[in-house]
């Protein structure tokens, strides 16, 4: 009988010193979970922010593995449920910044470019020696890639198609009278000697509307070469030019013609 007592106590003993001993373990390997996944945690904040999405994604099955082994371990134990670590907050989106309009200098907000200009046609008689004119044009791009064919950039030839008038003596020093349609093609020459892509040559055709003796017709031509530069008054370059024009207008009762050098400058303007 007293055997039998001493073996239960002996037993007894056993039994709690184990439970002890394993309690204090399970304890520490709660402890070390917990460490663990907070580790994860930090390293899948960092790779996030640092757009590194494999190794995102390597971490978070990690971390998912863990806590599957330790949710087994604490039902096979039952033993209470141990919560998660805190996930990091997802950052939210960047906030998308509208871009500025691509002409911010724009009049009226349509993008139309256009080029006013003035000029002094020199024929050598009247009060000023020939006669004023001005025009106002609608430059357009170069619709057939025409520059590009030749080596040179897209942008470098434009086309120009405007409305004028020209008033003052002729070459026979008879009035001249005409609204004139132009039509040019205008040619930025490459850069030289660094002084950037500001020199052109350009040329074309003008047809009088109407003018001197109440008719229209006939034909004329043009040719210039100038250059730009910004003048600072906020509206684009400025283009000074020096050509040769004969503008001539059906008058009465002969042809009236005013030909010579002419002296422009024209202005940018963004509509």
């Amino acid at each position: 009988m007293k055997k039998a007592i001493a073996m239960l106590i002996a037993f007894t003993f056993v039994v709690s010193l184990a439970g002890t001993v394993f309690g204090r373990t399970l304890e520490e390997e709660k402890l070390a979970v917990q460490a663990y996944l907070k580790v994860i945690d930090v390293k899948i904040i960092k790779a996030r922010k640092a757009n590194q999405y494999a190794k995102t994604t390597a971490l978070k099955a990690q971390k998912a593995a863990t806590l599957a082994r330790w949710n087994k371990l604490k039902a096979s134990m039952a033993v209470a449920p141990v919560a998660p670590a805190p996930v990091a907050p997802v950052p939210p989106p960047p906030v998308v910044v509208k871009a500025a309009p691509a002409n911010p200098t724009a009049l009226f907000g349509l993008g139309w470019n256009t080029m006013i200009s003035g000029s002094y046609l020199n024929t050598g008689h009247g009060k000023i020696s020939g006669a004023l004119a001005g025009r106002a044009d609608l430059v357009l791009d170069d619709m057939l890639g025409l520059a590009s064919m030749v080596g040179l950039s897209a942008d470098a030839l434009k086309y120009k198609v405007g409305l004028g008038g020209v008033y003052g003596t002729d070459n026979n020093n008879v009035l001249i009278k005409a609204i004139p349609l132009y039509v040019d093609a205008v040619l930025t020459l490459p850069q030289m000697g660094g002084m950037g892509n500001n020199f052109y040559v350009g040329g074309g055709v003008n047809y009088t509307l109407y003018g001197s003796g109440r008719t229209s017709g006939p034909y004329g031509v043009q040719a210039y070469a100038g250059f730009l530069t910004d003048l600072g008054i906020g509206l684009g370059k400025t283009g000074f030019e020096l050509g040769y024009s004969i503008v001539r207008a059906g008058g009465s009762p002969a042809l009236v013609s005013a030909k010579g050098l002419s002296l422009s400058i024209s202005q940018q303007v963004v509509l």
